[in-house]
């Protein structure tokens, strides 16, 4: 340990600045007279470094243990003079307290506590001893023998170097960690538990010249935190380890972007112990080998700090983003040292929130994941941008308590965003052109732009694609606010974030306006129709059915009753168009895959005719067409009046015959590759007969006739009485399944070949209708409804090539899967059951009936309203 002397000389002065108790000077004792002279080690240069051995003022108080005299003293003064009783006293001597004390008892000088400095210019000193003062010679001075001060502090000395493997890393800077605030100034204490007992001290950055060597010299107050038995490594001496409380040397230094933390615990040894004890010296030569291995503990972190709007910018322009977010990565543990943020800006600063809140003129960010990554919502809150109030800057700034400060500036730029979405579901075909914007682009892969605008906005110029127009500017998605219908746009954003949708329609009138079906009316000649062709049917689902998108590539015609019916199909946007002739009649036309397989086809009914102004009203409450379904006229005495003609549970149709009383069918135009053809089972040539006996087959081949397959028992097949080997009773709608459960109840369903809002009646909607007469070979007139009256023509059943009793009795189909009993309404269920109206014109009486003729065969429909 080092001294400083007090040596109490002979001196000829009197100090005046004594005080003592007035009862002791009234006293009949004898005082003597004491001179106490201070002095100090002379310094050899001077430095600005602390004086260890330098005394500026001392407070000095003198107790008598055999009298009751006191006196203080505090004085600047080398040299000071009193007088006081002979006997044994208590002396308690402060120095460089840098103020007076006043008067103090002894226990309240026990008691008296010194605060901690960040730098000391010089030591607090103190000395506590007993001393005798003894009767001197007639007028002679008593002179007290050489008196020691201690110092209050610890010396803390260390050498800092980078070794040459790790010559990266430069040091940055020193500080004393978790030292007492205060300390007794004459007696020591056990070491406080309470964290806030304790602070940080003395701090010194490391100026570049010495970022690879730094030595220096600072003072901590003791702080005797004990002994961790089981640290047998200096490795081991670390925060993991040590008292919460303990005391140590923080070293700073930077990797590249990686900041580290040398900490170095103090302690008796470089093991278990970290005690300080006053008035001692630690000296500490710390290499740095790198930034994971070093003479003591590291800890190391790098920040990464950034937001999310540098990875959204558009032509250089960040997007107004509600769900905006900074983010601070503290990559590595900071531990024992915590980290804290900040966050300045400048410009519009009350609309730029972190966390909804308004940034102002700065904000703390709470770094609750150390190490981890820390989000915040950053938001540049304006309903709109302009050139006035785009741009703003901010500086995010995180230090650790260890007084290590980064700071990362940004600058952000924006602009309102306006999208122009061509590319959706219900568009045609066209193209948007943008000009005058700040920035703009087209959407890779697709029709869409983007534009970067402020308030002078940008142009918009709709371009049509052949065959197609310009309906106008929307606001939403659906096409349900127009903005405007002139194919150039003037924009001027109104909001940060907006979208406008132009639509472009074919030149054509659609027919699927008010829906999807297997028939479309088309009632003008030499007029352009399309529809939807990614739709089966109406698209429903029904019992036991399941709607499929289509997706086709190419359309054409596979048949027309005359060449003038229909021209011009085309495929285009999933829809498919084409234009109606010069003459009436009907026509099927197909959509075609990749494979040029036939995946849907559809029944053009080119007639001039509009179902529901000639509705009739049966007696059942069903209201049905006036006409079969693909009749181009009602006058029964032409063939044309027969309709088309429909296996049951299929969708395409068959020509009606030729004459009103032939077997042959009517002439028809064919696509080649699609002429009419009837398939036999047996003849098939494929693995299984039955192979061409499913619904997928009878959809790819619509121009075909489905046979049944008729075997001998002997032979090595069944037979199947139905086009379908695998009997199918909901194919129009009809949800009964068994003889258990026959039900009455139907919807429309994707196979049903009626037109929108129509579909095949059941065999209930034509009770209570009566035979009125007969007109071979044309018709039968009925009752439908009390005296009204319509016409069901005579045109008998197709089957495979030739139509059956045409010209004697009539057949409609119904969509029921089992036989009705005509009058009892009664029913009967079987796997090729269903029922179709019979109307006869025979030699014997004419009757209206029902038959469950197969399924197989071919008979017209007279489709109801839905």
């Amino acid at each position: 340990m080092k001294y400083l002397l007090f040596a109490l000389l002979s001196l000829s002065i009197w100090f005046t600045g004594c005080i003592h108790d007035k009862t002791a000077a009234d006293a009949p004792i004898k005082n003597v007279s004491v001179e106490v002279g201070i002095t100090a080690r002379p310094a050899d240069r001077i430095t600005r470094a602390t004086d260890e051995t330098q005394i500026k003022d001392l407070n000095v108080y003198l107790f008598g243990k055999s009298n009751t005299f006191k006196l203080h003293i505090y004085t600047q003064s080398p040299l000071l003079q009193f007088e006081c009783p002979v006997g044994e006293y208590d002396l308690y001597i402060a120095a460089n307290l840098h103020a007076d004390m006043a008067d103090l008892s002894p226990a309240e000088l026990e008691a008296c506590s010194i605060a901690s400095r960040p730098a000391y210019d010089d030591l607090p000193m103190s000395a506590k001893t007993t001393v005798t003062i003894a009767a001197s010679a007639q007028g002679e001075v008593v002179t007290l023998p050489t008196i020691e001060v201690r110092r209050c502090v610890a010396k803390i000395a260390y050498n800092i170097r980078v070794a040459n493997t790790a010559g990266d890393i430069k040091l940055q800077s020193v500080r004393l960690m978790s030292i007492p605030r205060t300390s007794l100034l004459f007696t020591s204490a056990r070491p406080s538990e309470n964290k806030a007992d304790y602070t940080s001290g003395f701090y010194s950055e490391i100026p570049a010249a010495g970022g690879a060597a730094f030595s220096g010299v600072c003072y901590i107050f003791e702080n005797r935190q004990g002994r961790v038995p089981g640290i047998t490594s200096q490795a081991d001496k670390s925060a993991r380890n040590a008292p919460k409380n303990a005391s140590y040397l923080l070293v700073r230094a930077v990797r590249g972007g990686k900041v580290l933390s040398y900490s170095i615990y103090f302690g008796e040894n470089n093991t278990d112990n970290f005690d300080i004890g006053r008035n001692t010296i630690q000296t500490f030569n710390i290499t740095i080998n790198g930034d994971n291995e070093v003479d003591t503990r590291i800890s190391s972190y790098t920040l990464n700090v950034y937001d999310t709007y540098a990875g959204n910018m558009i032509g250089g322009y960040c997007l107004n983003d509600q769900y905006g977010e900074l983010l601070i990565e503290v990559d590595g543990n900071p531990a024992p040292l915590t980290l804290c943020g900040r966050i300045t800006a400048s410009g519009d600063t009350g609309h730029i929130l972190v966390n909804d809140t308004p940034i102002g003129s700065g904000r703390d960010l709470e770094l609750t994941d150390q190490p981890g990554l820390n989000e915040y919502y950053l938001h540049y809150d304006k309903p709109v941008y302009t050139s006035a109030d785009s741009q703003f800057s901010y500086t995010v700034t995180i230090e650790d308590d260890g007084g290590y400060a980064q700071s990362f500036k940004f600058e952000r730029r924006f602009a309102n965003k306006l999208d122009v979405i061509v590319d959706t579901p219900d568009n045609g075909k066209g193209k948007v052109k943008v000009s005058d914007a700040l920035y703009s682009v087209q959407v890779t892969g697709v029709r869409d732009h983007i534009a970067m605008c402020y308030e002078m906005g940008c142009t918009l110029v709709a371009l049509p694609a052949a065959g197609y127009r310009f309906e106008g500017w929307y606001s939403t998605d659906g096409y349900k606010t127009r903005l405007s219908i002139s194919t150039t746009y003037f924009y001027v954003p109104k909001s940060a974030n907006a979208a406008i949708y132009p639509k472009f329609s074919p030149a054509t009138s659609p027919l699927d306006s008010d829906g999807t079906a297997n028939c479309y009316i088309a009632p003008k000649l030499n007029t352009e129709y399309s529809f939807d062709a990614t739709v089966q049917g109406n698209g429903k689902n029904t019992k036991n059915i399941w709607a499929l998108n289509l997706n086709g590539i190419s359309a054409r015609m596979l048949w027309e009753s005359d060449s003038k019916v229909v021209e011009d199909v085309m495929f285009a946007d999933s829809r498919i168009s084409f234009s109606t002739g010069t003459v009436r009649g009907n026509a099927v036309i197909g959509l075609f895959d990749v494979t040029d397989n036939c995946i849907w086809s559809w029944h053009i009914w080119s007639v001039d005719y509009d179902p529901a102004s000639t509705a009739q009203t049966y007696v059942s409450g069903a209201v049905f067409m006036d006409r079969n379904l693909g009749a181009i006229t009602t006058d029964c005495t032409q063939p044309a009046s027969r309709g088309l003609y429909y296996q049951w549970g299929r969708k395409d149709p068959f020509i009606h015959p030729a004459s009103c009383n032939s077997d042959e069918r009517e002439r028809v135009v064919y696509t080649e590759g699609f002429a009419f053809n009837v398939s036999y089972p047996r003849n098939a040539g494929t693995e299984s007969p039955y192979d061409v006996m499913t619904v997928e087959w009878s959809i790819a081949h619509p121009t075909t006739f489905m046979s049944d397959a008729m075997y001998e028992d002997w032979e090595e097949w069944a037979s199947v009485v139905d086009w379908l080997y695998n009997h199918h009773p909901n194919l129009w709608g009809n949800v009964t399944t068994s003889n258990n459960n026959i039900s009455k109840v139907s919807y429309k369903s994707i196979y049903d070949p009626c037109p929108v809002g129509w579909k095949v009646p059941s065999p209930e909607d034509f009770a209570g209708i009566e035979r009125v007469s007969q007109s071979s070979p044309y018709y039968v007139t009925i009752h439908y409804n009390g005296n009204r009256t319509t016409n069901i023509p005579t045109g008998g059943t197709f089957v495979e090539t030739r139509f059956m009793n045409n010209g004697q009795l009539g057949r409609l189909y119904t969509n029921a899967p089992y036989y009705m009993f005509w009058g009892t309404s009664s029913c009967r269920y079987g796997d090729i059951s269903c029922t179709s109206i019979i109307f006869s014109t025979g030699s014997v009486p004419s009757f209206i009936d029902t038959s469950d003729y197969y399924r197989y065969a071919a008979n017209p429909i007279r489709c109801i309203r839905e």
